[in-house]
């Protein structure tokens, strides 16, 4: 009897030790199974993210390139193009006996005065000057009063924040005054809009900027209207400076955006 009752301990002993294995080995599996797992997410997050930053970089890269062909052509369409009707100006000698000396020195002046004009504008459109001496609300004024209409009506900017937004530091103000410009030349060019709204204020101690305007939307689900070059540029400008954003347009609806920039700044 006490035999049998001494095998059948044993026997328990030996089912619960292998089922304790069995458990531990089942447990270590499942674990293995979950980090694998886990690993492969992480990996594919981390390769997404990469992926993110190349196509990130190649818009910088691809917008500096257009911006090169841009001053490029400037340069030739508008400085070459006066420069050269200057020089044939001065080779027409016989054009002060005709005209008379007063009216080619004129016309010398008028090209002259183009000239520095057009070099003007490039220089401008390359650093606004208005930003380094005076700060982005004088620089945020020249851009709109270039752009608005000749009533003004266009675009209306209201900055409540405007003791913060003009001391910041200029790499984060240029990149502003950029995607501003980049927003309102994509409302003029695809928008067909006749009402553009800039709000600027503090919220929650971030500098926070709304952008509107009463044009003719998109669907935002289209992918060649959500990742354009316009927008691709925008989004790359607010991740250098830490900033966050969100859109929402629909066809026949307007387009608005929303900017938080991230840093404290008060």
């Amino acid at each position: 009897m006490q035999q049998t009752i001494g095998d059948n301990i044993f026997l328990l002993i030996i089912l619960c030790t292998g089922g304790i294995s069995l458990l531990v080995v089942s447990f270590v599996i499942l674990f293995i199974n979950n980090q694998k797992k886990l690993l492969k997410n992480r990996q594919q997050i981390h390769e997404a993210e990469m992926s993110y930053q190349k196509e990130l970089m190649r818009v910088v890269l691809q917008s500096q390139e257009e911006e090169r062909k841009r001053i490029g052509q400037d340069l030739h369409d508008d400085v070459g193009g006066s420069l050269s009707n200057l020089r044939m100006l001065i080779n027409r000698e016989d054009l002060a006996e005709k005209q008379g000396v007063g009216a080619i020195m004129a016309a010398h002046k008028l090209l002259i005065d183009k000239i520095i004009q057009d070099v003007r504008n490039i220089s401008h459109n390359l650093s606004p000057p208005a930003l380094a001496l005076f700060g982005f609300t004088v620089a945020l004024e020249e851009l709109l009063d270039s752009i608005n209409d000749e009533d003004g009506s266009l675009i209306n900017i209201i900055n409540a924040a405007e003791a913060i937004t003009d001391k910041l530091p200029y790499d984060m103000a240029l990149a502003l005054i950029r995607v501003l410009q980049e927003l309102i030349s994509n409302t003029v060019k695809h928008g067909s809009a006749k009402r553009i709204e800039i709000s600027i204020f503090m919220e929650n101690g971030l500098l926070a900027i709304q952008y509107r305007d009463e044009g003719i939307g998109y669907d935002p689900g289209d992918q060649k209207n959500r990742k354009g070059m316009g927008m691709q540029n925008i989004e790359s400008r607010l991740n250098m400076i830490d900033a966050t954003y969100t859109v929402k347009t629909a066809p026949g609806a307007g387009f608005s955006m929303f900017i938080v920039l991230n840093s404290l700044l008060v």
